[in-house]
C-alpha cells in the first residue's frame, strides 16, 4: 500500500466517522423532498444549469456530478444535451432517490448513480463537466472536496461548483448545525419553528408576504422552502469561503475562472447562500 492510499483510506475513515457521529441526514430531506416533486421543479433546474452553462456548453459532453442528491440537477444536465451523467453521493438514501428520480424524468438517457465520497473518485476517469453544487462545503475538508473535484476535470473541461459565501456568522451558524444534527426530533422541530417564526417577522417588518415567498419558491429556486430551511439548519459539516479565497484557490489548482454568480455577504442573520462558480481547465 502506498502512503498515498493509506492517506486516502484513513481519511475516508474520519469521513466516515463523522458521517456516522455528526452529519446531517441529507438524503431523507432529498428522498422527502423528492416524493412531491413537481415538472415545475425540474425546469427551474434546467433554467438553473443553462444559467451556469448556457450556448450548449453541456451538450454532447460527458458530466460528473459529485453530492447528486436527489437527481434533479442530474436531470437538468441530460435534458440539456449532456451524453452522460455519473453521478455520485455519499448518502446511500440520496443514490436511491436519485435513481428513482431520473428513471422517471430522464428514461432511456445514459446515466449511473453509486455510492462513493469525493475523496475516493481518482479511479475515475477524466470528464469534460464536473458538476457539484452545495456539496463541498458538507464534506468536513472542503478544500480537499474542491481538489478532489478539480483533479476530475479533463483538458479544455468545465468545473461548476456552488458554495457557500463567507458572513460573519458562519461560526455561531456552524455550532448551530453540530447541535441540531445531535438533537432529538422534537428540539429540531423547535428549531425549525424558531427560524420560520424569525424569519416572517423579518419579512413583514420589510413589507413583504412571507406566504407568498413560499408559494413562489419553487418557481424561482426549483426547490422545496421547507426542504431548504431543514438542509441550512442541519447542514454539518459546515464551511464556507469568500468570492476572493475562492479565486485564489482555484488559480493554485490550474482553474480559470469563466463565470462566476457571487453576492455581496451579508452578516448572515438567517444564514447564507451560495456563491456559484464555472472555472475552465485549459487544453
Amino acid at each position: 500500500m502506498t502512503d498515498g492510499t493509506r492517506r486516502d483510506r484513513q481519511a475516508e475513515a474520519v469521513t466516515a466517522g463523522t458521517r456516522a457521529a455528526a452529519q446531517f441526514e441529507f438524503g431523507r430531506n432529498w428522498s422527502e423532498f423528492a416524493q412531491g416533486l413537481r415538472p415545475e421543479a425540474v425546469e427551474q433546474a434546467v433554467a438553473g444549469l443553462r444559467r451556469l452553462a448556457p450556448d450548449g456548453a453541456l451538450a454532447g459532453r460527458d458530466v460528473l456530478d459529485i453530492g447528486c442528491g436527489s437527481g434533479l440537477h442530474a436531470v437538468a444536465a441530460l435534458r440539456l444535451g449532456a451524453a452522460s451523467v455519473t453521478a455520485i453521493d455519499l448518502d446511500p438514501e440520496s443514490v436511491a432517490t436519485a435513481a428513482r428520480v431520473l428513471a422517471r424524468y430522464a428514461p432511456g438517457a445514459a446515466w449511473s448513480v453509486s455510492q462513493r465520497s469525493v475523496f475516493a473518485i481518482g479511479d475515475l476517469p477524466r470528464f469534460p463537466v464536473v458538476y457539484s453544487w452545495g456539496v463541498l462545503h458538507h464534506t468536513g475538508d472542503m478544500r480537499r472536496a474542491i481538489r478532489c473535484a478539480a483533479d476530475r476535470v479533463a483538458p479544455g473541461g468545465l468545473l461548476i461548483v456552488a458554495l457557500y459565501r463567507r458572513t460573519p456568522l458562519c461560526g455561531l451558524w456552524r455550532i448551530e448545525k453540530r447541535l441540531y444534527v445531535a438533537a432529538p426530533q422534537p428540539v429540531r422541530r423547535a428549531i425549525e419553528t424558531l427560524y420560520t417564526a424569525a424569519f416572517r417577522a423579518a419579512m413583514a417588518l420589510r413589507g413583504r408576504s412571507f406566504r407568498a415567498y413560499v408559494e413562489g419558491y419553487v418557481a424561482n429556486r426549483g426547490m422545496d422552502w421547507m426542504t431548504d430551511v431543514r438542509d441550512w439548519l442541519g447542514g454539518y459539516p459546515y464551511e464556507s469561503i469568500s468570492e476572493a479565497e475562492m479565486l485564489a484557490f482555484a488559480g493554485e489548482l490550474g482553474l480559470a475562472p469563466v463565470r462566476r454568480f457571487c453576492h455581496r455577504p451579508g452578516i448572515g442573520l438567517f444564514g447564507t447562500g451560495c456563491d456559484e462558480y464555472v472555472f475552465a481547465r485549459p487544453g
